[in-house]
């Protein structure tokens, strides 16, 4: 290409406010309007502190074209040095990472981008795909305050964007990143960051990690301090290549009745491809072998995914930014801090090909002791393998024509209760972590006629984890309340030639509550809604491998944020053939306007 799309920093409108110490901004997303047709998100941007930042440039303009090998998807990194910043030597309000990126119009798949430093994740997500005329350019921001400990110190990072450029597929990306450093804000009590961060990889750089089944594993092997305190693993799952859709996986006995509802040929990689192996996904992770936790895996839908059409202007939920899901590992704080070697291991169950995971783990340590002593009392995880295999049922009607017209139902509860006692300098701390758990897929298959075939699949993953902590008989409880709601309603109209055209409906969201608790009073609660729909009418080959002429595609997306912060933020956009056609904000808040807290945290795991 002799033309490489700049990226374009895109501004951030903040209004300011005083609120006693605190300051509360109008948080919005850069502006919309009727017509647009770049890349449209409800989302807003992170609050900000009332304090200029210092800011670490980690990469600029930096070219992803042809990189390792396309077959093999093994791409070379780029790597960078990290200094502290030295006119904010910390502590620090809150740290942001910033990244922006770019891609030529012309063709490219998307691609999964990842950003690390001495071994830690900082950001995974996926790139927009362009098209002949169309040259996508997007912002992301990740809340990485928690990860402060890490930037004390210089660190060689790297970025990994797997972008292979050739005759056909000619869209170059490129991207820019930095590090937003804010000072102390007076008044406001500090933010206390993990004593340390570990990236599970073994890679002192850090990259994802490939699980090709669900017997591999991400795992490392630690030494940790003997006065570890509380532990955390943030986890991502991304699936890959046959597993891109797993949500549309179907049991291996139910391949054949539901082979000519595929839009696409059988495991090939195409749009709604027909893959077996079940559709339940869990990542399950382990200490020393001893499962220590579970973690339900976002059903993520890339710009690529399904009908590209359906994603223009507005990508899926967290498409181009996932949000890690965080595992509580504090019971097995007494075992990890014996001075032994402990290995943390994660896997996907269900997996067939592929995930791609990247893991981080936190840990606080007793500043008041130097050696803990504690124990795991109680893990009934580890007795309940078998009840927490999914269940499946079906039911079958054939017709003449040898094809199938029923349903499948995928479901699976779980609840499990982990606990475990140290004592700490501040006495004897008590802490249990609980987890309910809930996931359905139902698939229909109709098939009135023969040119019609009906797939709809109705989808939810409902995971409650609640952390009980006693400390000298003072209670304190956290409650987190998670569901991932996905609905694929596929209507398929076979012509004489075997080409066709489909009728495609998705709708997903991520609802998210937290409510913490002391001494049974609610000290903060926050709620966080994010649901996107979308729709097209596409017309497909005979082969199922290209969409000849998509129309009418219209959706919206619809954020929804509140807090005991006094944060409340809401927008809707609406979209129609792949520009924006409404914005509505504030609905619902004071004034009719957005404000967040800088201290909130929609993106919190």
């Amino acid at each position: 290409m002799d033309k490489i799309a700049r990226v374009v920093r895109i501004a951030l409108v903040v209004a300011l406010s005083m609120q006693g110490f605190m300051r509360v901004y109008g948080a919005t997303t850069p502006s919309q309007r009727k017509g647009d047709s770049g890349i449209t998100l409800a989302d807003p941007s992170l609050s900000r502190p009332p304090v200029p930042p210092c800011t670490v440039t980690l990469f600029a303009n930096l070219l992803f074209e042809p990189h390792g090998n396309a077959a093999a998807m093994n791409a070379e990194p780029d790597q960078w040095q990290f200094d502290p910043p030295a006119a904010c030597p910390g502590p620090w309000a809150k740290v942001v990472l910033e990244a922006d990126f770019a891609v030529t119009a012309g063709r490219q798949y998307d691609r999964t981008a990842s950003i690390w430093l001495d071994g830690v994740n900082l950001y995974f997500g996926t790139t927009r795909e362009p098209s002949a005329h169309d040259a996508p350019q997007w912002h992301v921001e990740r809340d990485l305050t928690q990860y402060a400990s890490l930037f004390q110190k210089s660190g060689v990072g790297q970025v990994v964007l797997n972008n292979w450029v050739d005759q056909v597929y000619t869209g170059v990306i490129s991207g820019s990143a930095r590090l937003l450093f804010y000072p102390a804000v007076k008044g406001a009590k500090p933010s206390v960051p993990a004593d340390h961060v570990y990236g599970l990889d073994s890679d002192p750089r850090g990259a994802p990690v490939s699980l090709q089944s669900a017997s591999d594993t991400l795992s490392r092997t630690f030494t940790f301090p003997r006065n570890v305190e509380r532990v955390y693993l943030d986890v991502i799952a991304q699936s890959q290549s046959t597993d891109e859709q797993w949500y549309m996986c179907i049991d291996d006995a139910d391949l054949d009745p539901t082979r000519e509802y595929s839009l696409g040929p059988p495991a090939s990689g195409d749009p709604l491809e027909q893959c077996g192996n079940g559709n339940f996904r869990e990542v399950e992770v382990s200490i020393d072998g001893q499962p220590a936790g579970r973690a339900p895996i976002y059903p993520w839908t890339y710009t690529g995914g399904v009908d590209p059409y359906l994603w223009r202007p507005t990508p899926d939920v967290q498409t181009l930014n996932f949000v890690p899901y965080q595992i509580d590992l504090t019971p097995f704080a007494g075992l990890l801090d014996d001075g032994h070697n402990h290995t943390i291991a994660a896997r996907v169950i269900g997996a067939y090909h592929f995930f791609s995971l990247a893991a981080n783990l936190r840990v606080y340590q007793d500043r008041g002791q130097e050696v803990l002593k504690g124990r795991l009392t109680e893990n009934t995880l580890a007795s309940k393998q078998q009840q927490l295999a999914p269940h499946v049922e079906r039911q079958w009607n054939t017709h003449s024509d040898g094809i199938g017209n029923g349903q499948v139902d995928t479901t699976q509860h779980g609840d499990y209760t982990i606990a475990g006692e140290l004592n700490t300098s501040h006495g004897l701390v008590v802490t249990r972590v609980e987890q309910q758990s809930a996931y359905s897929n139902r698939q229909s298959f109709l098939h009135p006629d023969a040119e019609i075939y009906h797939q709809i699949i109705h989808m939810n993953f409902a995971v409650t984890d609640t952390t009980s902590t006693s400390v000298n008989g003072k209670q304190s409880k956290r409650v987190r309340q998670l569901n991932y709601p996905l609905l694929v309603d596929v209507m398929k109209h076979l012509k004489q030639d075997n080409s066709f055209t489909a009728a495609i409906v998705m709708q997903q969201a991520y609802a998210k509550q937290l409510d913490d608790f002391r001494d049974g009073r609610i000290v903060f609660w926050s709620k966080l809604d994010d649901a996107i729909e979308s729709h097209d009418t596409a017309d497909y080959n005979a082969t199922g491998t290209a969409i000849v002429s998509p129309r009418g595609q219209y959706g919206h997306q619809l954020y929804q944020f509140r807090d005991s912060l006094g944060s409340c933020y809401s927008r809707k956009v609406e979209t129609r053939n792949g520009a924006v056609s409404s914005v509505d904000d504030a609905a619902g808040c004071k004034s009719g306007v957005n404000v967040l807290n800088w201290r909130s945290r929609p993106d919190a795991m």
